[in-house]
């Protein structure tokens, strides 16, 4: 009886110690991909400009900005827009965003979807993987880190207020006309 007493606790404590191990690992993955996701990435997103705005082509771009504030996740903001008027025809939004168990929610300030990123590679050029926007399909992306873009023009089409009333969205153009339909 001992015997098979002191099997068991042994047996628990492995179990137990496993499940500590995949907890901290999973903890140190999170934190390492939220520090090498800060800046800006710039590249396409498949379907997502059909899902959001009823937009096809490949004239379409995105560039998204995450800025970390702790060490899972923080703020930023996006921009889409057409590669040929990108200051006549975008779409730009605030949004929060955190790393989860290896999977990047970000929530839109236009209370759009909810999107996960799932199933994705991160280095320090390139992010690429699938996005769940609450579609049934699957939307691959590809964006690569650029430090050359230029955020004032977006940023700067609204003027923020001390109560924080301001809109943290707006477009123009085509985005625009999709956005009120």
């Amino acid at each position: 009886m001992k015997k098979i007493f002191t099997l068991l606790m042994m047996a628990v404590s492995v179990m137990m110690l496993t499940g500590c191990n995949w907890s901290n690992d999973s903890d140190r993955q999170d934190r390492r991909e939220a520090g090498v996701l800060e800046g800006s990435w710039t590249g396409y997103i498949d379907t997502y400009f059909y899902d959001r705005f009823s937009k096809r082509g490949n004239s379409y771009r995105t560039t998204m900005y995450f800025e970390r504030i702790d060490s899972y996740g923080g703020v930023g903001y996006e921009v889409d827009y057409n590669m040929n008027s990108p200051y006549e025809d975008y779409y730009y939004c605030e949004f929060e965003w955190d790393v989860e168990r290896g999977v990047i929610y970000i929530n839109y300030a236009d209370s759009w979807n909810e999107v996960a990123i799932y199933d994705y590679r991160l280095d320090a050029n390139r992010f690429w993987g699938y996005m769940d926007d609450g579609t049934s399909r699957d939307i691959s992306f590809e964006l690569l880190y650029t430090s050359s873009f230029d955020w004032a023009f977006y940023r700067s089409r609204y003027v923020r207020t001390r109560s924080g009333d301001a809109p943290r969205y707006h477009a123009a153009g085509e985005f625009a006309k999709a956005a009120a339909e």
